[in-house]
């Protein structure tokens, strides 16, 4: 068995990565072609007719990072694994800075996504 890219043609974009003995009967979709996966193919990534281009890594905005942060009470562990809560004036802070964040995002033209907008009209309500 070994691993195979599903590559998209057209563009050389990997789209998947599979498991594959390399000889019993399969056809790829229409648009698809197999290639033999080094350590560098993944989802994302693309293939550039002699080998595999990782995808690029992109830091999370300071919204994003906050979308995780306000629903995660927890600020760190101790020495003996067990969970450390966020005070309530940091909590507060995040919630203050993300609704912020939202606000003016929404002002200056951006399409808020489902969860954005929830997450900013019950901010508005705390």
């Amino acid at each position: 068995m070994g691993r195979y890219a599903m590559v998209v043609t057209a563009t050389g974009l990997v789209d998947n990565v599979i498991v594959y003995d390399g000889v019993s009967p399969f056809t790829p979709p229409t648009g698809i072609e197999l290639i033999e996966a080094t350590d560098d193919a993944e989802p994302g990534g693309t293939w550039n007719g002699s080998a595999f281009v990782r995808a690029p890594v992109v830091a999370p905005t300071r919204t994003q990072v906050l979308m995780y942060e306000v629903v995660n009470p927890v600020a760190s562990y101790d020495a003996d694994g067990d969970p450390v809560n966020k005070t309530v004036d940091v909590i507060a802070a995040e919630k203050l800075e993300l609704k912020n964040l939202l606000t003016a995002s929404l002002v200056g033209g951006a399409d808020l996504g489902q969860v954005e907008t929830q997450t900013l009209l019950r901010l508005e309500r705390e």
